[in-house]
């Protein structure tokens, strides 16, 4: 099985990505050179561009663009290929800075090689999600012992468009005549209880048969973690508490850097968006609010007013708020609201991704009423996130959802699921997803 899914990303992806990478050198240089290239220019261009793509081929990897599980959704897809082509060209600029000598001058030529490749790999990419993988469908064999597992079929139920199928709920009897790769086995926690049983779905691994604990499954079809499931020992096995140092330090010098470029742009807009909200509704320009940060420790939030002036504080805002004016609806869409608290980025109240801050009289209800939820204050509130990019919480029901994603986001934050985040709330931005 393993050996038939390495002969699958070779064939299929590895092989046709590194075709593309020399392919769209190429033509780039075609389109660069109308007039044509010496052979021994054309050469050098090969062999720098050689030593580069070494480089790009690890970081398709780091970004999981090798991997058939990305090709379960075309956003995963998309999103994980735009990162990995901007650290592809920041490669490439620190390979051509540190070689000030070559004959090779770049700059918008390397512009131009980004642009095709990516385009080329993304119609690669489609076409095989479209044409072969979208094709494939795993089927999936719940076993439980009360059930317990309904949940989870209503979710591939309601996300089939993963390629996961649920054929059923099966017995010990069933598990142990499966035939070889069948497809997958989703188990519940408490097996140690029967040790038999525990040796049958064991001796399934042999089989060719991918095998999960429902927690697990849940986590990487939704990309989120199950509340229900949650316990003390699963934060203490989980999640790193002050434990990535140079993520950490990483993280600073980056919202530092981006609350400089905010503030920035907000002061060159502000004249103009503070007369755009003194025209158009009674109240201050900024909005200041406490809310609650890391390590539950309350701090100031400051936004541009997007409602009309009043005291609403702990109230939920919802989606086409009837207290939201018509200068606010354009700001909340646009982000532009926001744009003020880059004062809490230079604080460093804030980071530019986490979970967002909410206010202190709704965390407390937030606290009495989901387990865990005070968990998600163990790093600094963002000014985007996991959780904002799939949910909009306006109730108790989507808070818990927004803490599945929270949680998800804090048990694997990593530079590369940073640059996830900032590539999709960035297409939010251009396409006008707004709040």
């Amino acid at each position: 099985m393993l050996n038939y899914k390495r002969a699958v990303s070779f064939w299929l992806i590895i092989l046709p990505i590194l075709i593309l990478f020399y392919l769209s050198l190429w033509l780039t240089m075609h389109i660069w050179y109308p007039k044509g290239l010496s052979l021994a220019a054309q050469k050098l261009h090969y062999l720098h561009f050689s030593i580069i793509y070494v480089f790009w081929m690890i970081t398709f990897f780091s970004f999981r663009l090798f991997d058939r599980e990305t090709f379960r959704r075309y956003t995963t897809l998309f999103f994980n290929l735009v990162s990995a082509m901007v650290v592809n060209l920041l490669i490439a600029i620190g390979y051509f800075y540190f070689q000030p000598h070559l004959i090779l001058t770049p700059r918008r030529f390397l512009l131009v090689d980004v642009g095709i490749t990516f385009i080329l790999v993304l119609v690669w990419n489609l076409i095989l999600k479209i044409a072969i993988f979208s094709r494939f469908i795993q089927p999936v064999y719940l076993f439980s012992f009360n059930e317990e597992l309904k949940y989870l079929e209503e979710e591939i139920t309601k996300h089939s468009y993963l390629g996961f199928r649920v054929m059923g709920h099966i017995s010990e009897k069933e598990l142990a005549n499966l035939p070889a790769r069948s497809g997958v086995v989703i188990f519940p926690d408490n097996l140690h209880s029967n040790k038999s049983l525990t040796e049958t779905i064991f001796n399934l691994r042999k089989k060719g048969i991918q095998l999960f604990n429902h927690n697990d499954f849940y986590e990487s079809l939704l990309r989120r973690i199950y509340i229900p499931s949650l316990d003390e020992i699963w934060f203490l096995r989980n999640i790193a508490y002050r434990g990535k140092i140079f993520f950490t330090i990483v993280k600073n010098i980056f919202d530092l850097l981006i609350g400089f470029i905010i503030f920035l742009v907000f002061l060159i807009t502000f004249p103009f968006i503070a007369v755009g909200i003194k025209l158009t509704s009674k109240g201050p320009i900024i909005f200041k609010q406490q809310r609650i940060g890391l390590d539950e420790q309350i701090f100031t939030i400051y936004k541009y007013r997007t409602m009309v002036s009043g005291d609403f504080s702990n109230q939920w805002t919802q989606k086409n708020d009837a207290r939201i004016t018509a200068m606010g609806k354009f700001l909340r869409i646009s982000r532009l609201d926001e744009l003020p608290q880059c004062i809490n980025l230079l604080r460093g109240n804030m980071s530019v991704i986490g979970p967002r801050p909410e206010q202190v009289g709704i965390v407390n209800q937030l606290k009495a009423d989901i387990p865990f939820y005070e968990e998600r204050h163990i790093v600094k509130p963002g000014l985007t996130g996991w959780a904002q990019l799939n949910v909009y919480a306006g109730n108790l029901e989507e808070s818990k959802l927004k803490l599945e994603y929270d949680l998800y986001y804090i048990k694997y934050q990593s530079i590369l699921f940073d640059l996830e985040i900032i590539a999709k709330t960035v297409f939010n931005l251009l396409t006008l997803r707004g709040r």
